[in-house]
């Protein structure tokens, strides 16, 4: 284990504090989880498992995130506002705002990419480039620094990826118009990135939401338990379009605890 600190990205005059380890590998986790867990593991699921699976799926449930080949936790002792969030997905109910967007992009085509190799291309370095534009309009971003980026969000390093990653590609008309980048667990994904066109077209779609709508309905379906939204903070504006999905359970104190209706009080 490691700490990390850097300014906070979210408040001014704040230290950011993480506890960080390097993601391991199959081999690195034989002793930690021996055969007989995985036996274990693969009987429960009804399907082959992986060491990292298992491991990365413990690290979710304690409010673990993943980027690049690490995995990180939020320990800043001044603020605990960085609170784990997930959605569990066979609960999810469309309201009638998101039927809206769902009927809005039915037209979107989803193709999953589950080839390491085919994470980064010459088309999502373009996408990833203009959605960076909109965020920093006064710079522009080298295909470089842009495959480089998107080379960390998906974990891909010299091909030492995180088993479990797969690319969710939108398109419209045969143009890719948006990439979420998921992590998959034993029970759970994991929403770790997104970035999409920024033409006025797409952004009236709201295509941002339309896909946690369409992977938390993608997650029920598939047997899985939770849609892990990252972290949320309370009322900051970047934050606050996670607590729009209920229910949806917040980690504190080491507890999930479920919200299950826009009426709850915070839970701090």
């Amino acid at each position: 284990m490691n700490l990390y600190e850097s300014s906070c990205g979210y408040f001014d005059g704040l230290t950011s504090n993480q506890e960080i380890y390097s993601f391991p590998d199959e081999d690195e986790l034989k002793d930690l989880i021996p055969d007989e867990i995985v036996r274990s593991a693969e009987k429960r699921y009804g399907k082959k498992v992986t060491r990292q699976e298992f491991f990365y799926t413990i690290q979710l449930e304690e409010g673990f995130r993943r980027t690049d080949n690490i995995i990180y936790r939020a320990t800043c002792p001044e603020c605990k506002k960085c609170i784990p969030i997930r959605i569990p997905a066979g609960e999810y109910r469309p309201n009638k705002s998101a039927r809206h967007l769902i009927r809005k992009n039915s037209s979107l085509e989803l193709r999953i990419t589950e080839e390491a190799n085919d994470f980064v291309t010459e088309e999502k370095v373009l996408l990833y480039q203009n959605y960076w534009k909109r965020h920093n309009p006064e710079k522009n971003i080298s295909k470089e620094d842009a495959f480089s980026d998107i080379a960390v969000f998906s974990g891909f390093e010299q091909g030492k990826n995180y088993c479990g990653t797969k690319n969710f590609d939108y398109y419209l008309d045969g143009k890719l118009v948006a990439v979420s980048v998921l992590d998959f667990a034993l029970d759970s994904i994991s929403s770790n990135y997104f970035y999409y066109d920024i033409s006025p077209q797409i952004l009236k779609r709201s295509i941002g939401t339309f896909s946690i709508i369409n992977e938390i309905l993608w997650t029920a379906e598939h047997g899985y338990d939770y849609y892990y939204l990252g972290y949320w903070i309370e009322g900051h504006p970047k934050m606050n379009y996670k607590a729009n999905f209920f229910p949806h359970e917040l980690l504190v104190n080491g507890e999930w605890i479920t919200k299950p209706s826009p009426d709850c009080k915070t839970l701090q």
